[in-house]
């Protein structure tokens, strides 16, 4: 335990971030690969209404999202701070903490959703063609939130915990089953979007019980070799029964920490309720059906990025906590580098294959989905290189335990900088104005963003110098 706390201050910054982010870039892709492998059969197999559907139902998926942030984020941010203060007991108290926040919440969140779901569905931009369909997909989904919350929330602790491994897989696990029973529920059975909400469900599930068992038992279900490396990782923390009960206190640091990354997911759902009407009043079920797609790739692009957050986080919480200026600049900045790289990739395969991308979801090559939609992800995309830097300076602030200056930079990206911009805009070009709006956020966030780098930066050498 002592050496896996060690090698945080003293492997070298580019190896400790390579180490921690690969398996956090693994495991986020394989979330994304549940929405973009469901949205791909529903496509292919049922239509452009239940892709439509699918879309609208992703900002409330992105509610149990948002919870999962707020809670795992938070508890797996402090614990990365007490391991470099060399403090157990506190951490495995936190650990504790979490795990029965998300059962209340769950709770608390399914009869919410429950009675009141074609209401929020009307409001999200459902219509009488695909209410149907949304309903059925979140109907199934609804009554499981427990399972999401632990199998993606508890995730981040793992990290924290230096077990990035076996949260890759936990991950893994629930993406490959989810990828199988789409085929046989939707292919084979015919069981329609009703099927791809029961694969989802079943890979959650399964999911969920290997991180369980992993912080019950201290190690994983079982053991596995991939890619001649094999997942054993040891949990330095164990789930204890005495830690179970509420701790005002750490409840209220882990809600606070947390906060940030939930506001941001938050605030993207109650965003994009907003723009699906916008899209459903101007351009119908075509444009909607538009927005998801490019909804699916805007989720693997920032998905990919905040890996490189996420792999940072425990390397400059615990040195933030253990007082290595150094090495937090140094992972900082690395970061940043590498969140530039991975965002331009993203950038030249958007824009030398965007049609290629759309047929992934609408088999039609004469649709107007084709048509508009390439236009649309050329314009949409086109500034998502620099608009990394505004992905990972949040979360830097989050991981040293600023979540004022997080919460803060949140809400003024989505809130205050593209809501503006989109609702002027919309005005003036209409359905492409909702296009247009994201690359000028990015140019004005990432502004503010780079300003505040080069003042994080001078901070960190004068703590050097001390």
């Amino acid at each position: 335990m002592r050496r896996k706390q060690s090698e945080l201050e003293t492997e070298s910054v580019g190896k400790l971030l390579r180490k921690y982010t690969i398996p956090a870039l693994i495991g986020n892709i394989v979330i994304v690969v549940y929405n973009f492998v469901d949205r791909w059969f529903i496509g292919q197999f049922i239509g452009e209404e239940a892709l439509a559907a699918s879309g609208i139902t992703f900002y409330l998926l992105m509610v149990f999202i948002a919870f999962s942030m707020l809670i795992g984020i938070g508890a797996g941010t402090i614990i990365s701070i007490r391991l470099g203060q060399k403090n157990i007991e506190d951490s495995e108290k936190i650990l504790g903490n979490s795990v029965t926040l998300f059962f209340i919440v769950s709770i608390i969140l399914t009869v919410i959703l429950w009675f009141n779901l074609d209401f929020i569905l009307l409001k999200s931009g459902a219509n009488n063609e695909t209410l149907p369909y949304a309903r059925a997909y979140m109907r199934i989904l609804i009554p499981i939130s427990l399972a999401n919350f632990y199998s993606y929330g508890l995730s981040n602790v793992m990290r924290a915990a230096n077990a990035p491994k076996t949260a890759m897989f936990a991950m893994i696990i629930g993406g490959v089953v989810n990828l199988v029973l789409d085929y046989i529920f939707v292919v084979l059975f015919h069981m329609g979007i009703e099927g791809t909400a029961y694969a989802t469900l079943i890979g959650n599930v399964l999911s969920a019980v290997y991180v369980m068992y992993f912080f019950i038992r201290g190690k994983p279900l079982f053991r596995l070799n991939m890619f001649g490396r094999s997942i054993d990782e040891a949990s330095i923390l164990r789930l204890r029964k005495k830690h179970l009960p509420l701790s005002y206190k750490i409840s209220y640091d882990i809600l606070k920490i947390g906060m940030s990354s939930f506001l941001l997911q938050s605030v993207n759902a109650a965003v994009g309720v907003v723009i699906n009407n916008v899209i459903s009043s101007t351009g119908g079920t075509t444009g909607v059906a538009i927005m998801t797609i490019i909804n699916t790739y805007l989720t693997l692009i920032v998905m990919s990025v905040y890996s490189i957050a996420q792999g940072a986080q425990p390397i400059i919480g615990y040195n933030y906590g253990a007082k290595r200026f150094d090495r937090v600049k140094a992972s900082f900045n690395m970061s940043i580098i590498w969140g530039l790289i991975m965002s331009a990739v993203f950038f030249l395969v958007i824009m030398l294959i965007p049609r290629e991308l759309i047929l992934l979801f609408n088999k039609d090559s004469n649709s107007n989905v084709i048509h508009d939609g390439i236009k649309a992800m050329r314009i949409y995309f086109m500034l998502i290189i620099p608009a990394s830097v505004g992905t990972i300076v949040p979360n830097y602030f989050q991981s040293i335990g600023n979540a004022r200056e997080a919460i803060i930079l949140n809400i003024m990206r989505q809130v205050f900088i593209f809501m503006i911009v989109m609702l002027i805009f919309t005005r003036i070009w209409g359905l492409d104005g909702v296009w247009y709006a994201q690359p000028v956020t990015d140019v004005i966030f990432t502004f503010i963003v780079g300003v505040l780098l080069v003042i994080e930066n001078k901070k960190l050498s004068k703590e050097i110098m001390k």
